[in-house]
């Protein structure tokens, strides 16, 4: 599922567009965190001189193993053991993550005073984004709770690192046709969401997915926030007395 929901998406490759404007990866050390099947490690490894792909899933292992490639490096731990190792790193890529608040300490701790920190995060009205609620299969203001610990987490970042950019960017899910559509989205309800269909339901998909049809296709929209961030002065500081 996953190999499959990264195939449809971002098919103007805004993302990584996006990262290589603003973003200098030339002979620069890259760490993605919550890398999955490196949707973002392997386009950015192109143009880094090295990529590190760390993901908790033991799932994904298997993947990189068999899409080797010579500078990217695929590391299946969580970021609180991984940062004892004591590495840093020129660039930290931190996209469409969980929202731990353990990450923000942990990624300090991987950065030097030159780092780049990128964080991006889904918009919460976008097309694809509201799909499960008007399917309407759980109760009004389900997602309330995840919006509200996604609003703290960018406000717990924007305290501890020093904002550089930020930026809305648009990207789309496409699929080539509506029998492809329904099944990659009621997978993806079922994985994600632990959703029940059922023929009413499933009726409604149809009737959404009908809705973003062109020209035989089906589009939709998925609107990106996009941040970039240095460490503040006083981490700096710090960084500069320790060594």
């Amino acid at each position: 599922m996953f190999i499959e929901d990264c195939r449809y998406y971002d098919s103007k490759n805004t993302e990584v567009k996006t990262i290589l404007k603003y973003v200098e990866l030339k002979g620069k050390t890259l760490l993605d965190i919550g890398a999955g099947i490196g949707r973002l490690s392997f386009p950015l490894s192109k143009y880094a001189k090295k990529v590190i792909a760390l993901d908790k899933d033991k799932r994904f292992k298997e993947y990189f193993k068999r899409h080797k490639k010579g500078n990217i490096t695929f590391i299946n731990e969580d970021i609180e053991k991984f940062v004892k190792k004591g590495k840093r790193f020129d660039v930290i890529l931190l996209a469409w993550p969980a929202f731990n608040f353990r990450f923000i300490p942990a990624i300090k701790k991987l950065m030097n005073k030159d780092s780049t920190f990128i964080f991006m995060t889904c918009s919460n009205s976008s097309d694809f984004e509201t799909i499960i609620d008007k399917l309407e299969i759980f109760r009004k203001n389900y997602f309330n709770k995840s919006i509200k610990r996604k609003r703290q987490f960018i406000r717990n970042i924007l305290k501890q690192f020093k904002l550089t950019l930020n930026k809305k960017i648009l990207a789309d899910y496409i699929y080539p046709d509506e029998n492809t559509t329904f099944r990659v989205l009621k997978n993806d309800m079922k994985m994600f969401y632990n959703a029940k269909f059922n023929r009413k339901i499933e009726e409604k998909l149809k009737e959404i997915i009908n809705k973003h049809k062109i020209n035989k296709k089906i589009k939709f929209d998925e609107e990106v926030w996009f941040y970039l961030f240095k460490l503040k002065l006083k981490t700096i500081r710090g960084l500069q007395m320790k060594s």
